[in-house]
């Protein structure tokens, strides 16, 4: 399961629209519509803007992604690597200075519009 299908589960679970989500994270319907069908691949700035629309975290959002598509795998075991690795990253963040914070989602946006390429 890929971000677009984690954002269509999670819009229909809370019985939104793609017209309301899409007016909060200021984009269009239809661009929502192909996201989600996975024909379009999304910005860092949208997936941050449809994320924070549905109120919940980006990395929720790749953590449920992975975790479905450990499917064929254990389920469980899938999600407590993804749980561990998470804890790993957000401790040394959390560790950093602001201003080191920063870069490192400036390199963490950089490595995401790289893996879109």
């Amino acid at each position: 399961m890929n971000i677009g299908h984690v954002l269509r589960k999670i819009r229909k679970e809370r019985k939104a629209s793609l017209e309301e989500i899409a007016l909060v994270a200021g984009t269009d319907a239809a661009n929502l519509s192909r996201v989600e069908r996975d024909k379009q691949r999304l910005t860092p700035d949208m997936l941050e803007n449809v994320a924070k629309a549905l109120d919940v975290p980006v990395s929720s959002l790749y953590l449920i992604a992975e975790q479905n598509m450990q499917s064929g795998k254990n389920a469980s075991d899938a999600s407590k690597a993804a749980a561990a690795r998470l804890e790993n990253a957000l401790g040394r963040f959390i560790l950093l200075m602001p201003q080191d914070q920063q870069l490192a989602v400036d390199f963490m946006e950089l490595l995401l519009k790289s893996a879109r390429k």
